[in-house]
């Protein structure tokens, strides 16, 4: 029986700022995507295409659109041919003479395209694959906001969707590690409930700024008291908080209020069970849908 294995999924907004724009406009949009697949040359030596593009449903393109972002980069002895559409790790080739259908370190990252969400969903890393959300980001942004579409279509925006930090995901997490709330002294004028008992504290010894941290044991995470969860609320409106949280895969993250950071979403699948050609497009729908 096979480990359960995690795919993580950012999500990139794609906007059509032009008076009149419709669903059928964006779907337009991604036929001239289709019809000129060009690699796009980024930093460090990488390049980004998307390898293919093609409708989820031939008789509803409003559906929307699944495809895969390529890249390569560097020298290599694992190869991917586009002539022959095979990957070969082991193949040898003289650094003076690279043919042209050979790409050296392949990655692939499946997408699907919601025209009427107006928002893609890319596999961002994988067991085997990686990519720094930031270089996905770059290369939309190059390969989509050219003078030639935006003729077409008008201004055109793209940008990543960013993780939104709610109070509620904070204090009902089960694996806070860590969390530190921090606040500042309220200026003259500034509307603050002073009958808080932190702000009342922070009069009474003049107190500039107020930390409070909290770290859990080592194989443990931290049980929220109600006042502390309080306390919490009250520092998401007038403060800061910064809080460790292990993730799905048991992994580490710092997460602060005061910072915007892109939305990741983890999913765990049984690859006995589910292909992950497939898993994209079970979760895609429900991944954009729940984004306000």
């Amino acid at each position: 029986m096979a480990r359960n294995r995690t795919v993580n999924y950012a999500v990139v907004d794609i906007k059509l700022l032009r008076e009149g724009t419709t669903v059928e406009t964006y779907v337009e949009l991604f036929e001239e995507l289709r019809k000129n697949p060009r690699p796009i040359p980024m930093e460090r030596n990488n390049y980004l295409k998307f390898r293919f593009i093609k409708p989820l449903n031939e008789e509803n393109l409003l559906n929307g659109f699944s495809g895969e972002v390529f890249k390569s980069n560097g020298l290599t002895s694992d190869w991917y041919d586009e002539e022959k559409n095979e990957r070969n790790r082991h193949k040898n080739v003289e650094e003076n003479y690279i043919p042209s259908n050979l790409k050296a370190n392949p990655r692939f990252f499946k997408f699907i395209f919601f025209p009427l969400h107006q928002k893609l969903v890319c596999e961002v890393k994988d067991p085997e694959n990686e990519i720094q959300i930031g270089l996905l980001e770059k290369f939309l942004k190059k390969l989509i906001i050219t003078d030639k579409l935006q003729d077409k279509f008008g201004r055109i925006i793209v940008s990543t969707v960013p993780e939104v930090i709610s109070v509620e995901k904070i204090i009902n997490s089960k694996t806070l590690k860590r969390i530190q709330i921090c606040l500042e002294k309220p200026e003259i004028g500034e509307q603050f409930d002073s009958s808080h008992k932190v702000i009342s504290y922070m009069a009474d010894t003049n107190t500039e700024s107020y930390i409070q941290t909290y770290i859990a044991g080592k194989n443990d995470f931290l049980n929220l008291s109600d006042e502390l969860k309080e306390l919490i609320k009250f520092a998401a409106e007038h403060g800061i908080i910064e809080y460790k949280i292990e993730n799905q895969e048991g992994l580490i993250e710092d997460k602060s209020t005061a910072e915007s950071n892109p939305l990741i979403i983890r999913v765990q699948y049984d690859p006995d069970e589910t292909d992950q050609h497939y898993l994209i497009q079970a979760k895609a729908l429900e991944i954009v849908s729940n984004i306000n």
